[in-house]
């Protein structure tokens, strides 16, 4: 491949990875081609991220898992969803093909202001229904933006590792987001079309729940995105 050709397709690499707004990591070139080394360093190939299979060796791939007690894999091998979530209608969606920032799509997409105003308001909810065992704090991973966190009283699980007790945010530029989910319901998740995984859940940097959930595509799907961030509350309050 040509040098010119090369450069070319840098540049459009960059250009298609700034349109997704900021995220975690710096919103240069640098950061752009942090993300570029993760993906061919440290990430799980980007069609794993749709495989539900992927949960089933946990003891394999899970990052903490030799250091977390039976009680702590046995809670995140059950599922703390209230009920199956349904199929989601329509196509797929997918995340942008970049291993961070993570997102369904670009930062000057319109959203429909009805849905995004539920959608916000229900996931301030959470923090006022869960105060007992949750706290707001800026979010960890995406160093920008309001997360919900478990409270320092809660024992951690060492298979949640670097995210400090951070259990679930939404992304101001896409509404796109991420919330650490148990294995099944993780599982569950992706097999029903509501969200794929973390290209680099189950590394060191990440839990191996953690998945992405998709924007959702109309008011009445709030509600199943509501039952998905409360399974990854309950899931990490469990320890």
């Amino acid at each position: 491949m040509s040098t010119d050709r090369q450069n070319n397709e840098a540049t459009q690499g960059f250009e298609a990875w700034k349109a997704m707004g900021v995220g975690g990591t710096s919103y240069t070139w640098a950061g752009y081609m942090s993300s570029v080394t993760a993906g061919k360093t440290m990430a799980y190939g980007a069609d794993d991220t749709i495989n539900p299979g992927f949960y089933q060796n946990p003891k394999k791939i899970a990052a903490g898992w030799s250091k977390a007690t039976e009680v702590q894999k046995a809670n995140a091998q059950k599922s703390f969803l209230k009920s199956p979530l349904p199929q989601r209608q329509g196509p797929r969606a997918r995340a942008k093909p970049f291993v961070y920032p993570q997102r369904e799509r670009n930062a000057d997409e319109l959203q429909d202001p009805e849905m995004k105003k539920a959608y916000l308001e229900m996931f301030d909810q959470l923090g006022h229904q869960n105060k007992k065992s949750t706290e707001w704090k800026t979010s960890c991973l995406e160093k920008h933006g309001k997360a919900l966190f478990i409270r320092p009283s809660i024992p951690l699980t060492p298979l949640a590792g670097p995210t400090k007790g951070e259990i679930c945010h939404i992304h101001g530029t896409d509404l796109s987001g991420h919330v650490t989910l148990s294995f099944p319901d993780a599982e569950e998740v992706i097999a029903k079309g509501w969200g794929e995984r973390h290209r680099l859940s189950g590394t060191d940097w990440i839990h191996l729940g953690y998945t992405m959930v998709y924007v959702p595509n109309s008011v009445e799907e709030v509600e199943t995105f509501r039952t998905i961030f409360q399974a990854g509350i309950d899931y990490m309050k469990s320890s």
